[in-house]
């Protein structure tokens, strides 16, 4: 009521004072916000730029292992030499255990398949050395794997002399066809038993379902001179004479 009295004009200039205080308040409020705005855009461009850096060195540290195990494994790397002399030094074990063999002795040797008996490397450089269960499902249907370098050799020997050749795979059950398919194909045309993952199994480690398996060939009379496999968890568990472990430096499987 005081600014009526005094001035019509009066009022109006209060407002208009508030107004504007009311209007720096909120730009000072606004100037704070704008500042932590900026600080947090430079932050997440920090954060985005070493993202960035950590991304390209990455790829090009994977551009450098792919081309490493490309190398290593390809026709002109030294993986089929280095497996043919553990291939060998395996045959060597099991000519010493035959030589020693009693009368009426059933002896057996067990082999993995993939990259023990069987030779993927076509499907492991295709798929940049990353396992992708689609893709892989359809290599083991339509591939064509080489022979590992050195396995026909032992498996020739053991055919030869009545030891029984029996393979016990990581692949299923529903893929038996297609594994006798290149077994065959690859010159491993008999064995005693070839043994894949049942439903019931799925669920074991790979080192408890081979030595399962292992065990039960042992149950059934078998003295297994030898076993053979590209991962530790193919031989862990015992129920073999002999373990080797072939050279695979392209995936590990617990």
């Amino acid at each position: 009521m005081a600014c009526l009295l005094s001035s019509p004009l009066g009022c109006k200039d209060t407002d208009a004072a508030d107004r504007l205080e009311s209007a720096r308040k909120r730009e000072v409020k606004l100037e704070k916000k704008l500042s932590k705005l900026k600080d947090q855009v430079e932050t997440l461009t920090i954060e985005r730029d070493a993202l960035v850096i950590q991304h390209e060195t990455e790829q090009g540290c994977r551009k450098q292992v792919i081309g490493s195990l490309t190398a290593y494994g390809g026709p002109e790397g030294p993986h089929a030499e280095v497996t043919a002399r553990v291939a060998a030094q395996a045959l060597t074990l099991l000519e010493r255990r035959v030589a020693k063999r009693k009368a009426g002795e059933k002896l057996a040797i067990v082999l993995d398949v993939d990259e023990t008996a069987l030779d993927n490397f076509e499907q492991l450089k295709g798929s940049g050395f990353c396992f992708v269960r689609e893709q892989w499902d359809q290599w083991v249907k339509t591939g064509k794997p080489e022979v590992v370098a050195g396995m026909k050799r032992l498996y020739d020997y053991a055919r030869a002399h009545k030891v029984a050749v029996v393979f016990i795979t990581g692949r299923r059950e529903h893929q038996r066809e297609a594994t006798e398919r290149v077994l065959r194909a690859a010159g491993f045309d008999v064995w005693e038993e070839l043994v894949l993952r049942d439903e019931a199994e799925n669920e074991l480690t790979a080192a408890e379902y081979k030595s399962g398996r292992r065990a039960k060939l042992e149950e059934r009379g078998f003295k297994i001179a030898l076993t053979l496999g590209d991962q530790a968890s193919d031989l862990a568990g015992g129920h073999a004479e002999h373990a080797v472990l072939m050279p695979n430096p392209f995936y590990h499987v617990d």
